[in-house]
């Protein structure tokens, strides 16, 4: 019985031995095509995330980039575009004909709502399964503000009043309109030559009164705010900034998550509240 067992296990290591000797022998198999992307924009990220502004020049267009490595050359690359609420099947927005087997590609959009994106790879033109595709791609959308009405302070009082004029998509106005708007605003004064900006804005510092935002139109909305604060016959620099909370899980406009807006106090320097 040992002998038999010894028997028999040699006789699969022999297989096994045999196996791998094949196994060795076979051509290595090609690597399935990659394909990676990301977005930039004229804007910094914020939270890692890309962020346009709604109709607001060349801030208003991202680039959807990256590289496709193991294709073939003749082969179809095209930009896919879901924008919110997600619900609608992505449709193929642009193409590209590959002309080696790594390539890079560069896709330029300017979305409306936040909007999904990734690209797909296909044998040509006419194939109806993608071989390849890459991760999908956020690019998020907030709005312009466009402020008017900014006057030399009459002394020892300021008075300003700054209307705000909003682009906004037709889809998300009555949920813009409806957002309470924060104002913000520092002062830095000295009694020789002109002082530093102020470092920190506080919630409805300078005396805030916002109005309620107003509709223009189907796609355009403003609202007031006015300061007042004393400056006597002191150098001064006053700074002032707003916002409201973004919502875009209910209307596609602004970031995911909480960015300061509503804070009592933010920094002078922060680039995005919402």
């Amino acid at each position: 019985m040992r002998a038999w067992r010894r028997a028999a296990g040699m006789a699969a290591a022999g297989v096994l031995a045999l196996g791998a000797t094949l196994a060795a022998a076979g051509q290595a198999q090609a690597a399935a095509p990659a394909i990676s992307v990301a977005a930039s924009t004229k804007l910094p990220l914020v939270t890692r995330d890309a962020l346009v502004l709604y109709q607001t020049g060349a801030y208003a267009s991202a680039k959807i980039h990256g590289t496709i490595s193991g294709a073939d050359a003749g082969e179809v690359a095209r930009l896919y575009a879901q924008p919110f609420p997600y619900k609608k099947a992505a449709a193929a927005i642009a193409t590209v004909t590959l002309k080696a087997s790594k390539v890079s590609y560069s896709f330029t959009v300017s979305p409306s709502l936040a909007t999904h994106y990734w690209v797909k790879l296909f044998k040509s033109k006419t194939a109806a399964a993608p071989v390849a595709a890459s991760s999908l791609q956020n690019v998020y959308v907030t709005l312009a503000n466009a402020a008017t009405g900014f006057k030399t302070c009459g002394r020892p009082t300021c008075q300003e009043t700054l209307t705000f004029t909003t682009k906004v998509p037709s889809s998300a106005l009555s949920t813009e309109l409806a957002k309470p708007v924060y104002a913000y605003f520092g002062l830095s004064l000295s009694t020789s030559g002109t002082p530093k900006p102020p470092a920190t804005l506080a919630r409805s510092g300078g005396k805030a009164d916002v109005s309620k935002s107003t509709r223009l139109s189907a796609t355009q909305y403003k609202f007031t705010i006015k300061y007042t604060f004393t400056v006597g016959n002191d150098g001064y620099v006053w700074l002032w900034n707003e916002c409201s909370k973004d919502a875009v899980t209910k209307d596609g406009i602004g970031l995911p998550g909480t960015h300061s807006c509503g804070a009592g106090k933010v920094a002078a320097s922060t680039l995005y509240l919402g």
